[in-house]
């Protein structure tokens, strides 16, 4: 293993440390599918605010997951191991709402996220951010470990942080209002130097287990 592989699994480790996630948040659409994390026979709700469910539509087999809903709430219980998909929801105002579906632990599993649109969230998350005193290597540990942070919202993307010798396309964005952090999955992590990465304000980046970290100021 060379110096420089060493030096990231070590910042890393250090980083490692769990974070207590709640048992709830509060997440703003901003019209990207919204990541939902869900385990077998386990219930998680998604709750909007300020709107009320007309129908739903599902990209996945019916037999693999049980929904219920009342007017501004949906229960997801996914009832097959692995279970993965989009759930396509028209609100009565018109407007649609796409939830992704991914499975992970009992434990990990989203309990309640709260739904709210950007604009009206914005000041709830900044609020949120501030308390925490998120900083980059919080968002790097947080994305490593998967973990939730009040104000902080997770998303899928497809969006090319680096396009040279080497492409890198991130396929999961964690935004903080004031950062931004991105996942990139790595075929071969022996072709990215960490060091001889230079883009606009990047504050912080890493490599573990495949996949590179970084977090960019907005």
């Amino acid at each position: 293993m060379t110096s420089r592989f060493q030096t990231i699994l070590l910042l890393i480790a250090f980083l490692l440390p769990a974070i207590n996630a709640s048992a709830g948040k509060l997440v703003a659409y901003s019209g990207s599918p919204l990541i939902v994390k869900t385990a077998k026979d386990n219930p998680t709700e998604v709750k909007f605010q300020n709107n009320e469910i007309a129908s739903i539509v599902l990209g996945m087999p019916a037999q693999a997951i049980s929904l219920q809903n009342t007017a501004d709430s949906l229960f997801i219980q996914p009832l097959e191991a692995g279970l993965a998909g989009d759930i396509f929801i028209v609100m009565k105002d018109g407007r649609s709402r796409i939830l992704s579906i991914i499975p992970t632990t009992p434990e990990d599993r989203d309990r309640l996220l709260e739904v709210a649109d950007k604009d009206e969230q914005l000041s709830s998350r900044v609020k949120n951010i501030n308390e925490s005193g998120l900083t980059p290597a919080g968002l790097i540990k947080a994305m490593v470990l998967g973990t939730d942070i009040g104000g902080v919202t997770i998303n899928k993307s497809g969006q090319v942080i680096l396009d040279g010798p080497v492409r890198l396309v991130a396929t999961t964005i964690y935004d903080a209002v004031y950062m931004k952090g991105f996942i990139v999955e790595l075929g071969n992590p022996d072709l990215v130097d960490l060091k001889n990465i230079s883009a606009k304000n990047l504050l912080a980046s890493g490599i573990y287990q495949g996949k590179a970290y970084f977090v960019f100021y907005q």
